[in-house]
């Protein structure tokens, strides 16, 4: 692992792993009915501009940005590395499609808490850093790793946004899920 890798513009490079979660979350999105995919795709309103100025430069920023970068950085396959971060980066595709399905499959005047929601109040965000840190590590580079827990602390309004649409949209259902759920994986 290194902190910046030796930089190529080639066939053989991570740009295949985001790719490859842009076409799965594309067909996904294909089945979902056009009322719940607005849904998965509407974000709340921000009362505060710096929330929404936070929000955008992260996405923009780490979202894009990791992507961009990704078509410069080498994959070396077959090594402890490549297989490792293979593993990682599919449990977390797998999983925020899960997130994603489970999502367009609730009510929508319903608060979605059932499926990988009981692990996480943020599946399809959290699954997404745990992809990108795990392209991290089949790179073998500790900056796409450091941007990718950087898209993930600076993603806290965002999250906090959510939470408060969700309490006011669902009242204490919502709030009685969220002290039995943890924001991430395991911290509330």
């Amino acid at each position: 692992m290194q902190l910046f890798p030796e930089h190529s513009f080639g066939l053989l490079n991570i740009w295949w792993y985001p790719l490859f979660y842009g076409i799965v979350s594309i067909l996904v999105m294909n089945k979902i009915l056009k009322d719940k995919k607005k849904r998965i795709l509407t974000f709340p309103k921000y009362k505060k501009d710096i929330e929404k100025f936070i929000s955008g430069f992260v996405t923009f920023v780490f979202g894009k940005g990791l992507i961009i970068y990704s078509i410069f950085i080498p994959i070396n396959p077959f090594t402890f590395y490549f297989y490792v971060g293979t593993i990682i980066y599919l449990v977390g595709l797998f999983s925020s499609v899960y997130a994603m399905w489970t999502f367009s499959k609730v009510d929508l005047s319903e608060s979605v808490t059932d499926g990988i929601y009981k692990i996480s109040r943020h599946p399809m965000q959290v699954m997404n850093f745990i992809m990108w840190i795990g392209i991290g590590i089949v790179s073998e580079t500790w900056i796409v790793i450091i941007c990718a827990l950087l898209f993930a602390i600076l993603s806290y309004p965002s999250l906090k946004a959510q939470e408060k649409y969700c309490i006011d949209q669902y009242g204490d259902k919502y709030f009685e899920y969220m002290k039995k759920t943890p924001r991430y994986l395991f911290v509330k």
